[in-house]
């Protein structure tokens, strides 16, 4: 046999020592012991092929041709090693060397300096929430203290901001509304005023310092739950913004709405605005803004604790007094008057004292029903209570129109300087007992429904005014009804409306409409107890939190 027929077993550990080689060269280079050089690399991958080509296609000249070439890259690369600088290679070692310690040094000094932002950022935090917390405790044993708290943190946030005006508004668990709590400079409003408000500043001013926003349709609403605070630098450009002008007062610049987050959820919001010919608020101003408010929310908690804490045991020591002179003050027996049937109950909730009615016959022409609802509670709201009814009994004797009584009594408790809330909510209705007709009027929230015996359909009449003690030249309006046999007329609270059952759902003027279509052709009393029982049937074991009064009417 010829020794020429084993020449592909050396072809073969040929290629499969360049393989190793390759492979020396890559774990030389991991373990950082040597750098071999392209170079190599090239030579090796040139024998591999040059092996298993020579393999494959037996002719010896392939081999001769690969050998050649190798020793010709290796002939180059020795050259340019014998003859080349080695001061010059290792200046550009060294200049390569510098280039990646300074990429390094740059990485680590941007590295260092965002900490450092993230460090002096979060340290400004902790210092804001130091002291307002700090602040807070100071108002624990202050009158109004979260009105006061407020005020301070609506006070520093403009200051902070450079705002021209900010407002604070918190929420109602109860209603799902925004309420207006502390209100500091010029703040145009950016939602639509009401079509019959005077373009005036004092009156704009009044109807925000009062105004209550659902959580939907509105500006405020829509931010408060989405939970996102929110920078309108242009705000004739957004259309979340209504645009009230022309006057100058009303002309919107821009705007900063941020939630006031805490773990329950959203409860409420602060919004910053700035005139429109200042410069715009910023991103920056927006950072500063969120940092302060989250700061009030943290510090918020505590004050709510100590004054819920406070408030239970003021109402503790004064409810009970307050509740006896508010049942003293409730008719004793109601009046017999001929051709009218009538109805009532009042349901007190622990510590609270704001409800009361009160029947007043004149004269056969005139007949007064009155149903009131104090904002407030103890002896705070009874005070308030005591002056209401003490005005409405002295004026319902006079010949002048409900709407004007309301008016009458609306001033004298406007022009009164309490510290306290002085607000309420009434129905007045007067009756004639000779011609059945009856004149209505309403402030605030009281709901007075009539049932039509003629068509058997209960609808509401009153309407939603401001509530008495807001603004002296508040104006209210006369509902005027020609009553007839079987009609009857109910007047309620909204705590009657508003009661709530074990999941927090609201009891509705829906239910209570049904109640008295079901027992219309009862009598006024029998009405009335079935819309207490039913009521008491549908809260359960559920704490209430407001008084419940009703006032049922029937013609015979």
């Amino acid at each position: 046999m010829d020794i020429d027929s084993f020449v592909g077993v050396p072809l073969l550990i040929s290629a499969g020592l360049g393989v190793l080689l390759i492979l020396t060269f890559i774990i030389a280079k991991i373990r950082n012991s040597a750098k071999p050089s392209f170079v190599l690399y090239l030579s090796a991958g040139i024998l591999i092929s040059g092996a298993l080509y020579t393999y494959y296609e037996p002719h010896i000249i392939y081999l001769v041709f690969v050998t050649v070439l190798i020793e010709a890259i290796l002939f180059l690369y020795s050259v340019i090693i014998a003859f080349g600088n080695p001061q010059k290679r290792e200046e550009k070692k060294a200049a390569k060397k510098m280039a990646e310690m300074k990429g390094t040094i740059d990485a680590n000094s941007v590295s260092r300096e965002v900490f450092q932002a993230e460090k002096d950022r979060f340290n400004k935090i902790i210092e804001v929430n130091k002291d307002l917390i700090a602040k807070a405790a100071s108002f624990f044993t202050s009158d109004n203290s979260m009105e006061q708290f407020l005020d301070y943190c609506n006070m520093l946030i403009a200051e902070r901001v450079q705002a021209d005006g900010c407002i604070i508004l918190m929420a109602d668990d109860f209603d799902n509304l925004l309420a207006v709590k502390s209100f500091k400079g010029t703040f145009p409003p950016p939602y639509k005023l009401p079509d019959d408000l005077p373009h005036k500043p004092l009156r704009v001013e009044t109807n925000l310092r009062f105004a209550q926003f659902p959580l939907q349709e509105n500006i405020f609403g829509e931010i408060a739950s989405a939970g996102e605070a929110v920078l309108i630098t242009d705000s004739v450009k957004d259309p979340r913004v209504y645009q009230n002008g022309p006057e100058e007062f009303l002309k919107c610049g821009s705007y900063i709405f941020v939630p006031i987050k805490q773990q329950e959820g959203v409860a409420g919001i602060i919004a910053l605005s700035r005139d429109p010919d200042k410069a715009k608020f910023t991103e920056k101003d927006l950072e500063t803004a969120v940092i302060l408010t989250d700061a009030t929310a943290t510090a918020m908690k505590p004050l709510y604790s100590f004054l819920n804490f406070a408030e239970h045991k003021k109402l503790t020591q004064g409810g009970d007094i307050a509740t006896k002179i508010q049942k003293e003050l409730l008719p004793a027996k109601l009046p017999v008057i001929s051709g009218l049937g009538i109805g009532c109950f009042t349901s007190t909730a622990e510590n609270v004292c704001g409800d009361f009615y009160d029947v007043v016959v004149s004269r056969k022409d005139r007949i007064s029903f009155i149903v009131g609802d104090v904002a407030g509670k103890g002896m705070n709201s009874l005070t308030i209570m005591l002056m209401i009814r003490s005005i409405l009994r002295l004026i319902v004797n006079t010949p002048q129109s409900a709407a004007t009584i309301l008016a009458w009594a609306n001033r004298g408790i406007c022009n009164e300087t309490m510290k306290i809330d002085h607000f309420a909510s009434v129905a007045l209705i007067n009756y004639n007992s000779l011609t059945k007709q009856a004149q209505i009027a309403t402030c605030g929230n009281n709901t007075v429904l009539l049932y039509s015996a003629a068509d058997k359909s209960v609808k509401q009449i009153s309407m939603m005014t401001e509530p008495m003690g807001v603004e002296k030249d508040s104006q209210y309006s006369d509902i005027d009804l020609q009553l007839s046999s079987g009609d009857i007329l109910v007047a309620c609270t909204d705590g009657v409306i508003e009661s709530l059952d074990e999941n927090g759902v609201q009891y509705s003027s829906k239910k209570l409409e049904k109640v008295i279509s079901s027992h219309a052709h009862e009598n006024a009393k029998t009405i009335s107890n079935r819309v207490k029982d039913d009521l008491k049937k549908y809260i359960g074991s559920n704490q209430q939190f407001d008084d419940t009064s009703m006032l049922v009417i029937k013609v015979d």
